[in-house]
């Protein structure tokens, strides 16, 4: 596997399926960047992690991101190149974004590997979400569609995490019968045995984990929260992650006078850690914003808080609704702060009909339980191998 990001911390996708693919007797090696203070090499969890020396850098310019990913693509296919000295690759499975980093599995596809493209994220939207007012945007982002289409033709399989990606996908010109959909849905392996006794017992607990960027609208959530703090005494607000918005959001925490009922952990946490600390808490907030790219997005922290049966309040967006409804999660119109803070009033005085609408996600949840995409990753790696 080759992906640009850390591993395993801040890629819970990788890490089911890396686990998935263990567990069905493969073996696994991982390429990934490097965090400061990790190893160039170890084992984690039997999986063989090589980390290449660059780590992401938050809010940074298009020519830095430019240079940062391109940069990442010569160095991993550099060295999946040396690890085939030792190995013999029979599948390389590259995760995007960017899509140019499928040249990595190049040099193994010409000795018989399969290559299988991971997509995460559409990098166009993404590019765009970020650097669409920029000069010259147009040009690069028709660049980056041509490069997608051509990722999508050089893989022997598409993987993609759910059904309206894999309809994208297919309006794009891919065949469907070459995409299998895996679900970002929660190995139950990392599922927390329960709730911390003071996690239980601390008040409404209101929490976001994951990266924080605009787009994902977490500056939403703190507004939200500074409406409320009144009518709700025992508010708190927990948000785990680090991201390119990080430093807009301590500065309005306090500018709000919140830093008594946020905190802010300044970074990712390790999966079964984080889990650990949403899990009992009153409520599990997703405040993605309407940006054309969000509609079709689910974020796997959707399906986390749904498995462990933290109450959801949810902007509300194509995909989302598509997977679950409004007597499963509490929706609010995407980019209002108003509505959030009166979803999350009513969370607070309705205690009873939010762990209803808890229960009624966690029966939905069952649909898109890990077991099931983990036997559907492992019968594609069957599949295109077989006869190879």
């Amino acid at each position: 596997m080759v992906l640009h990001g850390p591993y395993p911390v801040g890629e819970g996708r990788v890490a089911n399926e890396a686990r998935a693919a263990l567990d069905a007797g493969w073996e696994v090696d991982v390429v990934a960047m490097r965090k400061p203070g990790e190893p160039a090499q170890e084992e984690v969890d039997g999986v063989a992690v090589f980390r290449l020396p660059l780590s992401h850098q938050w809010g940074r310019g298009a020519i830095e991101v430019a240079r940062e990913y391109l940069g990442f693509t010569l160095l991993a296919t550099v060295k999946v190149a040396a690890l085939m000295k030792r190995r013999r690759y029979t599948v390389v499975q590259v995760h995007n974004p960017p899509d140019f980093l499928i040249v990595a599995a190049l040099a193994p596809r010409l000795f018989g590997a399969r290559v299988l493209f991971d997509i995460h994220d559409f990098a166009p939207e993404l590019f765009a979400m970020r650097f669409g007012s920029r000069r010259g945007f147009g040009v690069a982002n028709g660049m980056m569609r041509v490069v997608e289409r051509l990722a999508t033709r050089a893989a022997t399989a598409i993987v993609t995490v759910h059904d309206p990606y894999r309809r994208a996908l297919e309006a794009r010109g891919v065949p469907r019968e070459k995409i299998t959909v895996v679900l970002n849905s929660l190995d139950e392996q990392l599922v927390p045995a329960a709730a911390p006794a003071e996690a239980r017992t601390n008040g409404f607990r209101v929490v976001y984990h994951g990266t924080i960027t605009p787009y994902w609208g977490v500056e939403l959530l703190i507004e939200a929260a500074a409406q409320i703090v009144h009518d709700v005494p025992e508010l708190s607000l927990e948000i785990y992650g680090d991201g390119d918005a990080l430093p807009t959001i301590r500065a309005r925490v306090a500018e709000l006078g919140l830093s008594d009922r946020v905190h802010l952990s300044g970074r990712f946490l390790p999966q079964p850690e984080v889990l650990e600390r949403v899990c009992g808490a009153s409520v599990g907030v997703i405040c993605n914003l309407p940006e054309e790219r969000n509609q079709a997005a689910i974020p796997t922290k959707l399906f986390e808080y749904a498995r462990l049966g933290v109450p959801i309040v949810t902007a509300d967006l194509l995909a989302i609704r598509e997977h679950f409804s409004p007597q499963e999660v509490r929706f609010f119109r995407s980019g209002s702060a108003d509505e959030l803070a009166e979803a999350l009033r009513e969370t607070a005085a309705s205690p009873d009909a939010a762990g209803a609408r808890a229960r009624a996600a966690r029966r939905r949840y069952e649909e898109y339980a890990w077991p099931v995409s983990a036997r559907r990753y492992v019968e594609l790696l069957e599949r295109v191998t077989s006869g190879s």
